[in-house]
């Protein structure tokens, strides 16, 4: 038997017929050989195999979040008929440890998912020299980009609240700066920010910014309660996503405040949980799925061609959905 044939039987079994291949593995079974072994392929070519994703928050974000899911999923459709592996590299308990990580990754290009400026992890990612793809923000990596109209979409939910008569808008934000470091600069928040200010205009009211402390249905809970609180509440809610949305639609329902016709409440992403929300929730649409289909894409071509990404941005469209959680305010 060729070592030809050998080699066939494991890497091209189309080229040999069911009984040759099935001799081939039993001889082979016999000396205890299990096949080619994959540390060594990797060194012929190259290759590990796995792309590395910088992912935004903690590990179990990645599966709580319905956005993050979302956009795994168009990052996983990628790789799909690739065979290649995701690593994914969460925040650590510190940034230092969180760039020894990215050092040390066995992958072959990176991508990052909305991480703040200036975040050692993508510093370290960069430092490699590896193909790098970044989602989001930071705006400036000088590396391809992917991301929305964020500036955009937020103008235009602050614009449909003060067309529809609204005066006092209350904002549930996302930090700007990283809790731990407050030179780590969110850009989407600070884009966010900036479109409501640019909609609302002379409705804009400093008094009424309040900075979610985290993504999850309390924090949006917590912050409406505070807004209510106020001696003169908002009649109106820009929330930054929709699980912040929805949980103030929630609170709101539960402390007696009719939705929309007592408040009205606009969210961000556009996921599942939106049209789930009773009234289904207005919001801004993102192609958060395509995100991660487009970036795995192109970090899988610069891969392939052996090279770093090209500084190029793919801004995609975010767009206001109305549906039944905004009206004009009470008389």
């Amino acid at each position: 038997m060729s070592l030809g044939t050998a080699s066939n039987a494991f890497n091209r079994p189309e080229l040999l017929s069911e009984k040759l291949r099935q001799r081939v593995l039993a001889e082979a079974g016999a000396l205890g050989y299990g096949g080619p072994d994959p540390a060594a392929r990797r060194l012929r070519t190259g290759r590990t195999g796995a792309l590395g994703l910088i992912f935004t928050d903690r590990l179990p974000f990645a599966f709580d979040d319905e956005a993050a899911v979302i956009f795994l999923r168009g990052v996983a459709g990628a790789l799909e008929s690739t065979g290649d592996g995701l690593l994914l590299i969460p925040t650590s308990p510190t940034r230092e440890e969180g760039a020894r990580v990215v050092r040390q990754a066995a992958v072959d290009g990176f991508l990052v998912y909305s991480t703040p400026t200036g975040d050692p992890r993508l510093e370290a990612a960069l430092e490699r020299g590896l193909p790098t793809v970044v989602v989001d923000e930071p705006l400036n990596a000088p590396v391809r980009y992917i991301g929305i109209e964020d500036r955009k979409g937020a103008r235009s939910a602050a614009r449909h609240l003060i067309e529809l008569g609204h005066e006092r808008v209350g904002i549930v934000a996302f930090p700007e700066r990283a809790f731990d470091d407050d030179q780590l600069i969110f850009d989407s928040t600070v884009e966010r920010l900036a479109g409501y200010r640019e909609g609302l205009d002379g409705a804009w009211d400093e008094a009424l910014v309040f900075t979610a402390p985290g993504n999850r249905p309390e924090a949006g809970r917590q912050t409406l309660r505070e807004m209510m609180a106020l001696d003169r509440p908002p009649t109106a809610v820009l929330a930054m996503s929709d699980a912040l949305a929805s949980a103030v639609v929630r609170e709101a329902t539960e402390l007696g405040v009719e939705i929309p016709h007592e408040l009205s409440v606009i969210g961000f992403d556009d996921v599942p949980l939106a049209r789930l929300t009773d009234p289904p929730l207005t919001t801004v649409n993102q192609p958060t799925e395509l995100k991660g289909e487009l970036a795995a894409g192109l970090l899988l071509e610069a891969v392939e061609a052996g090279g770093q990404t090209e500084r190029r941005r793919t801004v995609l469209p975010a767009e206001l959905v109305i549906r039944g959680t905004t009206a004009p305010p009470p008389r």
